[in-house]
């Protein structure tokens, strides 16, 4: 006892301390636990009123329609009783019952059907069965007919069975008449006795449920009030069969009132407020309320939240100042230091990754040797879902040859920037020496799979667009299939995928050619165009960047994917974004080559013949007036070509030509060097290392290199069995 008495003075004695030392923030506690305990007394005062004020209503719903049926019925009931008392003096005769049923059915509106049974073997001349029954038709005629027979055996129906058992009246439970009234009615019978006062029969009048269901559903309080009619038995009289008359139905088999109130939920989980209490008079039916709990308790409720949204506030802001408070401000700026480190390194890492992206934009993209690019526009963009992506894209111009791709790593964050940036590399270094898009995602390939345990794999599209004659090859590693805009169209591209990189290093990829036409347009992205998600979880999908396209077709590459991009924001709207968007548009815009000066020399594949084509060049250059420096050295080079391809392109022994057309428009001169012999591209030769010795060098090679230092841009094309090698170089006067 000593001790614990000891350990609650102490807690008692830290607490005032705590009081003393914090004041402010003890006042601010208490005032917010106050306002919290008024917002619940008056929450929980107001719902007590409210319920009582339901209730009263409730009642006096129940009460007013409980009149409407009930006067109904009672009309049935009274009528029915009389008729059966009438009858008596009629059972001498079928045909006087007949007529009865027939006036009962003309007079009686309330009625659809009205018939007479008589226990078996009444009327032996009738048969076993005799019932009479007259139906008012649609058309406001009546029609009596004999019902009774072996197939309608109404001694068997409960309309029969129990006035004859009890010698009382009885409403029968809802059953479908196909034989008479043709519809589904609840009977009301009374019983007929003869002069004797022994039962002879009964008197039974059909009614429709249809009025039953526009009674109950009218002067409602609330018009998403469910409303039930129901017998004794739980079968349904009026309103609709779903899951939550089933609970009421549970409920009240559970309970011996027959007036009461409950609180239940409908198959969507929603509560309903549920008051029943019974019709009364001679049937045993039961009339249920269920009113929705939002349209009775809603407005509370929001009055509710927003008081506690008040309260809530009020302890966010006491706990925004326990946070600020001198016990947490040294762990808070261990966090901040550590957060901003990250964010730096993350920021840092961000920057690195924009900066292996091209900044090229129209007028800007340029060769290996610094000249400008003019047949093509390029503009490319990419917008990380974090500070880092897994998305890639690139391009660059090679021997008049535009090398492009686009990426998309699995994944997302710093695991795929990596992967991301190591692809990107290799992209640059096997297109380096490279023109067929197939090896160069081989290479890739291969790479990507060594000690690839992540498992993790980029779908990629690698393209190679050879710009003087819009011929495209390209290969697709599982990437979204991209557009191409010609005359105005666009349409997707025939892009047969591939298993994506990283996956199986055994995969063999093939190439897809096509050509384009000037002023056409590629269109290439990453899934996180068509998978951009808006706060509704839906996709921007394919048809709407078709929509998009479709409004796009005079439009620059820039405005082209600043067009689908504010497309994007404006569906997406403030949600947050779920993938990297990366998006690359080409121009193809070739520029006319006029020729003021043109001419062809044809040469046998024997280097004997090249003093012919000095003679050639001789001429050609003092047509054009160019400097005698400058002459040699498009000599040299041009004599440096067509000796790689004599000797190269045929085989030994094999006799071939090769035609070498110079042409000059006034700025440029153009050197074309044509050969039908094996294919044999001189481009894709690594430059040679001049600072070598010679013994150190690799045979070969310095030709082409001294083509490409003499000459502004070189490229080589493999057209209908022709080696193709044009030489540009731009003449200055």
């Amino acid at each position: 006892m000593g001790k614990k008495g000891t350990n609650n003075k102490n807690w008692w004695g830290r607490l005032i301390k705590f009081i003393r030392a914090n004041t402010n923030l003890t006042v601010i506690i208490i005032a917010a636990l106050l306002l919290e305990l008024t917002s619940a007394i008056m929450y929980y005062e107001s719902h007590d009123i409210l319920q009582r004020v339901v209730e009263r209503l409730m009642e006096r719903e129940n009460n007013a329609l409980y009149l409407c049926i009930r006067n109904k019925l009672a009309e049935v009931e009274v009528t029915m009783d009389n008729i059966a008392w009438v009858a008596t003096d009629d059972l001498a005769s079928p045909d006087s019952l007949t007529r009865l049923t027939y006036q009962m059915a003309e007079h009686n509106t309330a009625i659809l059907g009205c018939c007479i049974c008589c226990t078996p073997d009444y009327f032996p001349q009738r048969g076993r069965w005799f019932e009479p029954y007259s139906i008012r038709k649609d058309d406001g005629s009546i029609e009596t007919m004999q019902l009774g027979s072996a197939s309608h055996d109404y001694t068997k129906l409960e309309f029969f069975t129990k006035p004859i058992a009890t010698g009382t009246s009885h409403w029968s439970e809802p059953y479908m008449d196909r034989d008479g009234a043709k519809a589904v009615v609840t009977s009301y019978s009374a019983p007929i006795r003869d002069d004797d006062g022994k039962i002879v029969g009964v008197v039974a009048a059909d009614i429709s449920m249809g009025w039953l269901k526009e009674e109950v559903n009218l002067s409602k309080a609330y018009q998403s009030t469910q409303r039930f009619l129901v017998t004794g038995q739980y079968h349904l009289l009026a309103g609709d069969d779903n899951q939550l008359l089933r609970n009421v139905i549970e409920h009240m088999k559970s309970t011996s009132e027959e007036k009461g109130y409950v609180v239940l939920k409908d198959e969507h989980g929603n509560k309903k407020h549920v008051f029943y209490t019974p019709v009364g008079g001679k049937t045993d039916w039961i009339l249920i309320n269920a009113l929705d709990d939002t349209d009775v308790f809603g407005k509370l409720r929001r009055v509710r939240l927003n008081l506690l949204f008040m309260a809530v506030a009020g302890l966010l802001l006491i706990g925004f100042i326990v946070w600020r408070s001198k016990r947490n401000l040294e762990r808070l700026h261990k966090v901040n230091a550590e957060k901003n480190r990250i964010s730096s390194e993350l920021h840092v890492a961000s920057q690195i990754q924009q900066s292996m992206l091209p900044r090229h934009n129209k007028g800007q993209l340029t060769m290996d040797n610094g000249q400008l690019v003019e047949d093509v526009d390029v503009y490319g963009s990419l917008v990380p879902a974090r500070e880092v992506g897994g998305d890639l894209y690139d391009y660059f111009v090679r021997d008049e040859k535009l090398f492009f791709c686009i990426g998309d790593v699995s994944g997302k964050g710093v695991p795929s920037a990596m992967v991301m940036a190591v692809n990107h590399a290799l992209f640059l270094s096997a297109s380096a020496h490279e023109t067929n898009p197939a090896h160069i995602m081989q290479d890739l390939n291969e790479i990507a799979c060594q000690g690839n345990e992540s498992n993790m794999f980029v779908t990629m599209f690698v393209g190679i667009l050879d710009l003087p004659t819009g011929h495209l090859r390209y290969c697709n590693a599982g990437h979204d299939a991209p557009f191409v805009m010609v005359n105005g169209k666009w349409s997707m591209v025939d892009a047969k995928p591939h298993l994506p990189v990283g996956v199986f290093n055994d995969v063999k990829y093939g190439m897809t050619e096509m050509y384009l036409q000037a002023n056409s347009t590629l269109f290439l992205y990453t899934d996180g165009l068509t998978e951009a998600m808006n706060s509704e979880r839906k996709l921007f999908g394919i048809k709407r960047v078709e929509e998009v396209l479709a409004t796009c077709t005079d439009k620059h590459p820039q405005e082209l994917l600043e067009s689908i991009s504010k497309a994007v924001h404006k569906f997406v709207g403030n949600a947050e974004q779920s993938d990297d968007l990366t998006m690359l548009a080409i121009r193809y815009t070739p520029q006319q080559y006029e020729s003021t000066l043109n001419e062809t020399l044809t040469l046998k594949n024997d280097v004997r013949e090249v003093a012919e084509l000095s003679n050639f060049q001789k001429s050609f250059y003092e047509k054009m007036n160019v400097d005698k420096s400058l002459a040699r050295q498009l000599r040299l080079a041009v004599e440096e070509a067509v000796v790689n391809v004599m000797e190269y392109a045929y085989p030994a022994d094999t006799e071939g030509r090769v035609d070498i057309t110079m042409m000059f428009d006034g700025h440029w001169l153009k050197v074309v060097i044509d050969d039908s012999g094996v294919a044999f591209d001189p481009t894709v030769e690594k430059k040679a290392d001049t600072t070598l010795s010679v013994e150190e060098r690799r045979i070969g090679g310095l030709g082409i290199h001294l083509v490409r230092e003499l000459m502004d841009s070189i490229n080589y094309e493999r057209v209908n069995g022709h080696n193709i090698l044009t030489m540009k170089k731009e003449v200055k006067k």
